[in-house]
């Protein structure tokens, strides 16, 4: 996989790939996701889009906790910016059910949706970006 506009912080890898979608790696390490981490992952996100609107492939991968206020900021206003749609890959069907009943009660402003399955999660991803939508 080609990675472009690669980024590197505390907390995640970030690039864009061949078709133009961001993926948003979380390390290993990371765990918990408070609204600081929520701004700088953001902030960081906003940089490798260089102001293009583009879907963004989220992996949380072993982060078990999410505070109130980063689910809010996550859903809204800044974050929202350069994003046509997020597909997040969750390790099961019960985080799936869970991550369902956030986009219920935050209700972000993009498409966004949950997977099992990464290469599900980016074939639909792939009708977001640029080139699918004109």
């Amino acid at each position: 996989m080609q990675k472009n506009a690669y980024l590197e912080n505390d907390f995640c890898e970030y690039w864009i790939d061949e078709y133009g979608v961001v993926h948003e790696i979380f390390k290993s390490t990371f765990r918990h996701l408070d609204l600081p981490v929520a701004k700088q992952i953001v902030a960081d996100r906003l940089k490798v889009s260089a102001g293009v609107a583009r879907p963004l492939y989220v992996e949380l991968g072993k982060a078990t906790k999410m505070d109130r206020a980063a689910n809010r900021y996550l859903s809204t206003g800044p974050a929202m910016e350069c994003l046509t749609a997020t597909g997040i890959l969750v390790r099961d069907q019960i985080e799936k059910l869970g991550a369902n009943l956030y986009t219920g009660f935050f209700q972000p402003s993009v498409p966004t949706k949950f997977f099992t399955d990464k290469e599900k999660a980016m074939t639909w991803l792939r009708n977001y970006t640029q080139d699918a939508l004109n």
